[in-house]
């Protein structure tokens, strides 16, 4: 099973949270990007994965109250990952599927504002490797119509240190939930609950940085139409119902993308690999 896909997403954020609380403080008016990134997965064995992807920023921007602007745009990370369907039982129609990915900030670090470096919050590359390792649970019911998804990830950066930031991104955790149920032969609606926790970062002398890092709590309805039977579009709102920050900090109000993919079968007598709800 190979499968190609491109995505565009876009996310904005104008609300900042001192705690679980909105605040009055104002600084930036609002921050967005848009962004895009080309999938590539093959499917080596029904129960081997391998992805690569690459993202690109059109745009990374913040406005100001008082009309300043800065942004920046360019290429991101690249992200090499597999997954493995460690456990198969096709009478009771449960996986479970380990995952490992590796990012490679490929993208251009440290972009400047005339002599000023821009803040690493729009800079395009997260300018530092990441590894990702998580779980998935899944479960199918009434010969596959309905399907059942449990994860969670962990995530963990190497401290950025270049000429002109040394800094280190705090732990990414995320747990989710979320059920799919396939109306018509090709239409698939999903719900998703997304827990994520990001511990505080640490500057150049490794002590915690007050203002990074938090709780969120997200519910993402996702919708996907499969047409000409390889092809597909998927459509996703991210929008956070519960927010807690360290300090004070400007919070994402919302995030959409779409996910138009191609998939190749080379072998159609065995089963796809996995097929989950647009992410």
């Amino acid at each position: 099973m190979f499968e190609v896909s491109l995505l565009y997403q876009h996310s904005y954020s104008s609300i900042y949270y001192e705690g679980h609380q909105k605040s009055d403080y104002k600084y930036i008016d609002y921050s967005y990007f848009d962004f895009s990134s080309l999938r590539v997965s093959y499917g080596i064995t029904n129960r081997l994965k391998m992805r690569a992807e690459i993202g690109f920023f059109f745009s990374k921007a913040q406005t100001f109250d008082f009309g300043y602007d800065r942004a920046a745009n360019g290429f991101g990370d690249l992200i090499l990952g597999v997954q493995y369907d460690v456990y198969q039982n096709i009478p009771l129609a449960i996986d479970i599927f380990p995952s490992f990915d590796f990012t490679i900030p490929v993208g251009k670090f440290d972009q400047m504002n005339g002599p000023v470096v821009l803040p690493i919050d729009i800079q395009p590359s997260s300018g530092s490797f990441k590894y990702n390792a998580g779980l998935l649970f899944s479960k199918r019911f009434l010969a596959g119509k309905v399907a059942l998804f449990v994860s969670g990830n962990a995530e963990f950066s190497q401290r950025i240190n270049t000429e002109r930031t040394n800094y280190k991104y705090g732990n990414l955790y995320n747990a989710s939930i979320y059920g799919a149920y396939t109306f018509f032969k090709h239409l698939t609606t999903a719900i998703q609950l997304r827990l994520m926790v990001r511990d505080r970062a640490s500057d150049a002398n490794k002590e915690k940085v007050n203002a990074t890092g938090g709780t969120y709590l997200f519910l993402t309805p996702q919708v996907r139409y499969t047409f000409f039977k390889y092809w597909s579009l998927g459509f996703l709102f991210e929008l956070p119902i519960y927010k807690y920050v360290n300090g004070t900090q400007l919070t994402n109000d919302y995030a959409f993308s779409f996910r138009f993919s191609r998939t190749i079968n080379f072998n159609k007598k065995k089963p796809a690999l996995f097929e989950e709800p647009t992410k």
